[in-house]
């Protein structure tokens, strides 16, 4: 079982689950497990990760992920940072809309 990123946890409103519904759960999984893995940076809330690391954490396809990571781009939610013409299963850094998804991210309390 792969660890959890510390010190995080998500809130979820009704946005999220239109998402779900609309895209399906796998999308709403995937875009929760980016979250997860993102930090707070000047550009906004951003996450480097790779198709094959996501696939891995959710034990889904890479190519599973990479239809999903369309699906979010395609809606806006996810937005590729500086495409280098790197493989697409290569690790790459997007910037996350989660306010647009409906995806709280919140520092969990110490001591947790």
């Amino acid at each position: 079982m792969p660890a959890e990123p510390a010190g995080c946890s998500l809130r979820l409103d009704s946005r999220a689950l239109g998402l779900g519904y609309r895209f399906g759960s796998d999308t709403l999984l995937v875009l929760l497990d980016l979250a997860a893995h993102a930090t707070d940076s000047p550009e906004g809330i951003v996450v480097a990760a790779s198709y094959r690391d996501v696939a891995r954490r959710l034990g889904v396809s890479k190519d599973t992920v990479g239809r999903r990571m369309a699906v979010l781009r395609h809606a806006g939610v996810v937005v590729e940072l500086a495409d280098r013409g790197v493989d697409r299963f290569e690790t790459r850094a997007y910037r996350l809309y989660l306010d647009f998804a409906g995806v709280a991210r919140e520092q969990a309390p110490a001591g947790l």
